[in-house]
């Protein structure tokens, strides 16, 4: 490929020199093609050269006399080359002394600034594309900055959540092993059940759907333990959102916020809706429960869970997630929509 490139890169100078010849030097189409092979290939072959001393000497970041002073060189060089080249090609095809070919010739000039002309052509070629793979790799390395700290912050976060989830259980154990030791040797077992999923190496934050509601199903088992009938869900998923991404413990976040602040603070304890639907490109996930507006330091979205949560789906989908609460005299409402992506790809990715 990087044969044909090349090729490609000489046809036009090529074609040039060849109609050139024929026009005005009156020769016949085979006599300008075979100068033209000769005369446009010692260019090429020289141009490697050329190419290689622009990869060994960049171009400088900020103004240097000896660097252009050393190309002026080099070009003078390639271009006394390749008139050189010309000649003792012209002499070997005409049978006749060099000296006499170089002295017989009346474009001689021309020719020496014809090649000044090829060197500046095949050294700006080269470091333009110096200039755009600097770029490039510029901009990876950015990339590569910016996803590392994304990772450190999502892993920091992360690092937060789970102890903060860890606590809120063990303080739901204690509450049990005061009122019922049975119960409370049941909520351990799943507790176990639940800190294989906390615990999991899946290399990112990101989870299935599915997997993300079966972890939030048991969690609402294990807080039916200890609240029983004050705990009451009511589920709409769409089946479609169960291959879709979802950042870990995203839901859970939602759920257990309505869990402390709808059941855990009224003895006739609360519905929680949980809706989960495709909508257009987006994953749209509603956790609503009747607590009311009455919930301090809730709803304006600045405890950990919801706050965490908010950071999460920022520094992994940017501006395309977003995350809404909705306060009313009898209902509140936590809505997260993130873009549509199936977990099977993201996983291939």
């Amino acid at each position: 490929m990087k044969v044909l490139a090349v090729m490609g890169a000489w046809l036009p100078i090529f074609l040039f020199w060849l109609f050139f010849s024929m026009a005005y030097a009156r020769i016949s189409f085979a006599e300008a093609l075979s100068r033209a092979v000769l005369n446009i290939g010692s260019a090429a072959i020289l141009g490697t050269a050329v190419w290689r001393l622009s990869a060994r000497a960049p171009w400088p970041r900020e103004m240097k006399l000896s660097f252009y002073a050393g190309q002026l060189v080099a070009a003078a060089v390639y271009a006394t080359l390749w008139t050189v080249s010309m000649y003792a090609f012209e002499a070997l095809i005409g049978g006749m002394p060099f000296l006499n070919a170089v002295a017989s010739s009346r474009v001689l000039g021309w020719q020496f600034l014809m090649g000044l002309w090829l060197y500046g052509v095949i050294a700006g070629i080269c470091y333009a594309i110096q200039t755009q793979q600097r770029a490039e790799s510029n901009e990876r390395r950015a990339l590569l900055a910016e996803t590392a700290l994304t990772e450190a912050r999502l892993e920091a976060l992360r690092s937060r959540l789970h102890p903060h989830f860890l606590f809120n259980a063990l303080h739901t154990i204690a509450a049990l092993v005061r009122e019922d030791a049975a119960q409370a040797e049941e909520a351990v077992e799943r507790l176990g059940d639940m800190l294989r999923y906390t615990l999991r190496d899946s290399g990112g934050d990101a989870v299935s759907f599915g997997e993300e509601w079966e972890f939030t199903r048991r969690y609402l088992e294990f807080e039916r333990i200890r609240y029983g009938n004050r705990l009451r869900v009511a589920v709409a998923i769409d089946p479609a959102c169960m291959e879709q991404v979802a950042p870990a413990f995203a839901l859970q976040t939602l759920v257990e916020n309505a869990v402390r602040h709808s059941i855990a603070t009224r003895a006739e304890g609360g519905t929680i809706e949980i809706t989960a639907r495709v909508d257009g490109e987006n994953l749209r996930v509603i956790v609503e429960n009747d607590a009311g507006a009455g919930m301090p330091g809730v709803h304006d979205g600045s405890r950990y869970g919801l706050h965490g949560l908010r950071e999460r789906l920022g520094a992994v989908f940017g501006d395309r997630a977003q995350l809404s609460v909705e306060s009313r005299s009898e209902r509140f409402r936590v809505t997260f929509s993130i873009p549509r992506i199936r977990f099977d790809d993201e996983e291939s990715a």
